[in-house]
């Protein structure tokens, strides 16, 4: 199978999760919208038949309205059907039996006995340097990221908000926690680590990890979060490709989002307010990310890189023709598209 054909599918499988994940949630709000109407009308018909008094024909309109509004059990049910059912759909398409390297991994199998043998254990003290490598990245990426956004604001004249941290305010902690902390750090690396690395990696270990951080960035469909999530993602490819063990990349995804997204709501939540709770954080969050800035340029600079394999058909960390085909390009157009919209108009 040539390297265009191979990364084509792998564009076109992301794209499909990307409309069928949207169109899923479309069906499950108004699945939601309905079922919560019908019980909101069917309460207040029992109360006005108890009481004596007609029932209010703006009942079912005000349940819409109210369900609509509830951020938390809007979000909750949208992503848990990403999550539950176009993750693994898109896992099946990914893994179709025309494009696979090897015929036997079937269904969501993506790992060769020969790859599992390569497993490794990461030392607590490995670890622990690994999720540190992390938080230089997600600053650095951060302020690219609100950089250019503001650039943007100024140059187009509309004001870009950064719409998830405006979606996690409006959520209670617990929500927070579940869905930001544990759900989306464990899915989103059955996804993009175990999944699109498993699907590509046979070509080129740097040229998957690449690959897979870059789409993991775009995924986000939010400027404020694209660079960030691309620097990460290389790292949580490399941990993934260096121990075959999701387990390590999902505990450092949890940690970041935890430190990144939960402790500053826990600590304020309304984030647009400076308070000496946030100051304190912030600095904090800037020295653990200058400690881990050193220790990552020591790491890299004593050599520890992994190589590409030998027999890898892509020896260059990123293949023009992995990124310079059909699928990609779609991927590429839609999911800059949809972050202009969400941008402008969410």
């Amino acid at each position: 199978m040539s390297v265009k054909n191979k990364f084509s599918h792998l564009g076109l499988s992301i794209v499909f999760y990307l409309v069928f994940s949207n169109i899923l949630a479309t069906i499950v709000m108004f699945i939601g919208m309905f079922v919560y109407a019908f019980f909101a009308t069917f309460k207040a018909s029992q109360v006005a038949l108890a009481s004596g008094i007609a029932i209010n024909p703006q009942i079912m309109q005000s349940a819409i309205i109210e369900f609509r509004n509830n951020a938390t059990l809007t979000n909750l049910l949208t992503m848990l059907a990403g999550y539950f059912i176009a993750i693994p759909c898109t896992i099946l398409v990914l893994n179709s039996p025309r494009f696979r390297d090897i015929p036997a991994l079937t269904g969501f199998k993506f790992s060769t006995p020969y790859e599992k043998s390569m497993q490794r254990s990461l030392k607590l003290s490995e670890l622990l340097s690994f999720i540190l490598f992390m938080f230089p990245m997600g600053i650095i990426g951060s302020l690219i990221g609100s950089g250019l956004a503001s650039v943007l604001s100024v140059l187009s004249g509309v004001t870009m908000d950064d719409y998830l941290s405006e979606m996690l305010v409006n959520m209670p902690l617990p929500a927070v926690l579940l869905l930001s902390v544990i759900l989306a750090p464990i899915f989103e690396e059955i996804l993009f680590r175990y999944a699109v690395i498993g699907y590509s990696r046979r070509y080129g270990e740097w040229n998957a990890i690449i690959i897979s951080a870059l789409i993991f960035g775009l995924i986000h469909t939010n400027i404020f979060q694209f660079f960030y999530a691309f620097f990460l993602g290389i790292m949580l490819g490399y941990v993934y490709i260096y121990t075959r063990k999701l387990i390590y990349t999902i505990i450092m995804h949890v940690t970041f989002n935890f430190f990144g997204a939960f402790v500053p709501i826990l600590i304020n939540p309304n984030l647009s307010e400076v308070t000496t709770g946030n100051i304190i954080y912030s600095s904090i969050q800037y020295i653990v990310a200058f400690v881990g800035l050193i220790l990552l340029i020591r790491f890299v600079r004593k050599g520890n890189i992994l190589r590409t394999s030998d027999s890898a058909p892509i020896q260059e960390n990123i293949s023009k023709d992995a990124l310079l085909n059909p699928g990609m390009i779609i991927l590429f157009i839609v999911c800059i598209a949809l972050t202009a919209f969400i941008m402008v108009f969410a």
